[in-house]
C-alpha cells in the first residue's frame, strides 16, 4: 500500500500542469521625435521554470546611411521561484563594414566569454570578475525586470548587467498604471522610471554613455501571466530615442508534464 501511494503521489508531481507563453514583439526606434532610427524585434519564450529570448535591429533611415548597424542577439536560463539565472548569451554585432561576435556563457557561478575581434581598451577601471559573475547578459536583466513587474505590479529593483565589457546597472522606480491601446496591445501598463547607472569597463571617451540622463520604460500587464514584455521604451541619450510598440503577438499553451511510459 505503502509503495502505490508514493508511485501515485510521484505521478501526479509529474503530471503538475505548467504554462509557456509565445511573444514576438516588433519596435519602431525614432530619434529627435521625427528621425527613424530602425526596427527591432523581441521574440520571446517563457514558461514556468526557463525562458529564450532574441532580439534583431536593423537600422534604417539616416542612421543606414553613415553607420549601418545590424545586431542579432539571443540569451536562455532558468527560472527559479522567479529568479532569473542565465545560462548562455550570443551577439552578432555588425556596424559601419565591422563586425563583433560576443559569445558568453555562465557555468557554475562564473562567466566565460569569447570575443571577436577582442576589445583593445578594457575601461579604466575594467570589469572584475566578481562584478560579471553577479551580472545578467543584457537580454536576460530584460527578461528578469519583465518578470518582476509582471509578479509584483512595481517599478522596483537594480539589474547588475554586463554585455562583455560594460558592467551597468538598470534600476526602476516610480510606477504608474495607465491604459494603453497601440501596436496591438490593448490593455494596462505599468510606468516605470528608467535609469542607466555605468559603474566598469568604460573609458574617457565614453562620457556620454556614462551621463545617460534617466528614461522610462513601459511594461503590458496581462492576465494569466508573469511576464510583462516592454511596449515603450524613451530615454534622453542618445537622439532623445524612443522605441515605441508596431506589433503585438501573444500565444499561451496550457502544458502538462508527464513521465515517459515504460516499455
Amino acid at each position: 500500500m505503502r509503495a502505490l501511494v508514493l508511485a501515485l503521489a510521484a505521478l501526479f508531481a509529474l503530471a503538475t500542469p505548467a504554462w509557456a507563453d509565445r511573444f514576438v514583439l516588433t519596435y519602431e526606434g525614432v530619434g529627435l521625435g521625427f528621425v527613424p532610427l530602425g526596427g527591432i524585434t523581441l521574440d520571446a519564450d517563457v514558461s514556468t521554470d526557463t525562458y529564450d529570448v532574441g532580439a534583431m535591429l536593423d537600422s534604417s533611415g539616416f542612421v543606414s546611411v553613415f553607420e549601418p548597424t545590424n545586431i542579432v542577439a539571443s540569451a536562455s536560463g532558468d527560472i527559479r521561484g522567479g529568479d532569473v539565472a542565465w545560462r548562455r548569451y550570443d551577439l552578432d554585432h555588425r556596424y559601419s563594414r565591422k563586425r563583433r561576435v560576443i559569445a558568453m556563457q555562465m557555468t557554475d557561478g562564473a562567466v566565460s566569454a569569447r570575443i571577436e575581434p577582442n576589445y583593445r581598451l578594457w575601461g579604466q577601471p575594467p570589469t572584475t570578475d566578481a562584478q560579471r559573475n553577479r551580472s545578467r547578459d543584457p537580454l536576460s536583466s530584460l527578461v528578469a525586470m519583465a518578470i518582476d513587474v509582471g509578479q509584483t505590479r512595481r517599478c522596483s529593483g537594480a539589474y547588475p548587467t554586463f554585455d562583455g565589457r560594460f558592467h551597468y546597472l538598470l534600476e526602476l522606480a516610480g510606477g504608474e498604471i495607465d491604459s494603453f491601446d497601440d501596436g496591438g496591445y490593448q490593455g494596462e501598463v505599468l510606468k516605470c522610471a528608467l535609469a542607466y547607472i555605468a559603474v566598469a569597463g568604460y573609458e574617457p571617451r565614453d562620457a556620454g554613455r556614462r551621463r545617460i540622463p534617466h528614461g522610462e520604460i513601459w511594461f503590458a500587464l496581462m492576465p494569466n501571466t508573469s511576464f510583462a514584455p516592454p511596449v515603450r521604451i524613451a530615454t534622453p541619450w542618445p537622439r532623445r530615442t524612443v522605441i515605441r510598440l508596431e506589433s503585438f503577438r501573444r500565444a499561451r499553451v496550457d502544458v502538462q508534464y508527464t513521465s515517459a511510459p515504460t516499455p
